[in-house]
């Protein structure tokens, strides 16, 4: 490996005597894996050279982000006869800083500082109870720990312990955290982990009994609003912003074409892998953590031709497996977030005009697509993956098809039908007739205990 970056023999022979020849050999294999430049490579080359001198990797110590830090400011101030001047020093720190801690990281000796969470042992087991036994999906697993790190926060703060959490405790911490700031919805998140917690919590005996069933979680009612989603034409003028030569152009296309015209979820996208599109059976292969099942589509021509310009113009070329990669150095797979904020930005600097911006919005357009075209609620499902119709009942709403057909049947034979009874002895009453509820309440049960 070092012979790629060190052409002078007597060079290479010191940088193969010197320590941890083996441990800095194998760390720049790992590197090159990721995709690096050949100048970032050559840097990291130097600079383990360099760190290599000044630690001790002899014995089981860890060294923390810190002792690192003092390593490179020393390192520094040995090199100051180099006449660098304060900003080319600071940026020769950062890098020593970050290849150092890259390494020791590589090779177990970075003590990390996790982030401190009161009660971290307790929450642990919690998520682990839910993933393992439970099988929720990480994103419900995440949520779950998100709400419970605030929650616990405050808890510390209030110098109140697990054990003596009351209801009356979760109405204070609602009050003073939630009132004003949250919507509805994500208080009732955070409620619905707190209940799940705090369930559990009795069942190991760290809390009181009742606490869980003592949470009142704010009303939602089921399909109060309407899918929040594009127009075809707007996911159209979309598709025509991103349209271009340039890299993020096209792979911005691709989150488009997977998102609205497969109706994915922006995890589902992220998730994507080169060996999940069978090129010679025109088909896309899609794994959905949340059913915990894998679903199977053809690939349209539209989307083929996308993905295949998108691989051989605009991916990077290295050894990660993943269908979506950064454009810069080390090569990764696009994030959820990231993702997630490129498809808001694009929809606000195309003028869009949305209730709610981001890639599930275009999961929307599609099912109110494919019900305009004519398609059954059963099949809208199916192809956005739900488990049940029920999952699907809000785009119903937006169904102009089917509303149309319900507002062209004639009620009047239904009408007619309520009168006569109403003038016969039948006892039919239509819903919300008071004089039924007083005849009724005037029945006389006679002999019936």
């Amino acid at each position: 490996m070092f012979e790629e970056f060190i052409k002078s023999p007597k060079r290479l022979a010191h940088y193969q005597s010197a320590p941890y020849a083996e441990e800095r050999r194998r760390f720049l294999d790992h590197v090159v894996q990721e995709g690096r430049s050949r100048s970032r490579l050559k840097l990291f080359n130097q600079l383990l050279l360099q760190i290599a001198m000044r630690i001790d990797l002899s014995g089981v110590r860890c060294y923390t982000l810190a002792a690192v830090k003092a390593l490179a400011e020393q390192w520094q101030r040995d090199r100051e006869s180099q006449g660098l001047s304060q900003r080319w020093a600071k940026i020769a720190i950062l890098d020593y800083v970050y290849v150092a801690s890259s390494w020791l990281r590589f090779l177990g000796r970075l003590e990390e500082q996790l982030e401190t969470l009161p009660n971290a042992n307790l929450v642990a087991e919690f998520l682990a109870y839910l993933k393992e036994e439970r099988g929720f999906a990480e994103a419900t697993v995440v949520n779950r720990r998100r709400s419970l790190k605030v929650f616990l926060r405050w808890l510390n703060e209030k110098g109140c312990c697990l054990s003596g959490v009351s209801p009356a405790t979760i109405s204070d911490y609602f009050s003073s955290v939630a009132a004003g700031r949250w919507k509805r919805s994500t208080v009732s998140l955070h409620v619905q982990s707190l209940r799940s917690f705090f369930r559990y919590a009795v069942g190991r005996g760290w809390c009181a009994a009742g606490i869980a069933e003592a949470i009142d979680a704010p009303r939602l009612y089921t399909y109060e609003s309407l899918p929040q989603g594009p127009t075809w034409a707007e996911v159209n003028r979309l598709l025509v912003g991103v349209s271009g030569k340039s890299q993020i152009e096209m792979r911005s296309r691709c989150v488009v074409l997977l998102c609205a015209v497969y109706g994915l979820r922006i995890g589902e996208v992220s998730r994507l892998r080169l060996e999940d599109i069978d090129w010679k059976a025109e088909r896309i292969l899609v794994r959905r953590p949340k059913q915990r099942k894998v679903q199977t589509y053809p690939l349209t021509a539209e989307a083929g031709n996308v993905l295949l310009r998108y691989l051989r113009h605009a991916r990077p070329v290295c050894q990660r497996r993943e269908l979506l990669l950064t454009l810069r150095q080390p090569y990764r797979p696009v994030s959820v977030c990231g993702l997630s904020s490129m498809m808001a930005k694009l929809e606000k600097k195309l003028g869009l005009k949305l209730k709610r911006y981001g890639p599930h919005a275009l999961r929307h357009a599609c099912a109110t697509h494919l019900l305009a075209q004519g398609l059954t609620m059963k099949e809208v499902g199916d192809h956005l993956g739900h488990v049940s119709v029920a999952a699907t009942r809000i785009y119903a709403k937006v169904d102009l098809t089917g509303l149309r057909e319900v507002a062209s049947i004639d009620i009047k034979p239904l009408v007619d039908c309520i009168a006569q009874c109403e003038r016969s002895d039948s006892l039919f009453y239509a819903v919300g007739n008071i004089r039924a509820l007083r005849e009724v309440a005037g029945v006389g049960l006679g002999g019936v205990a």
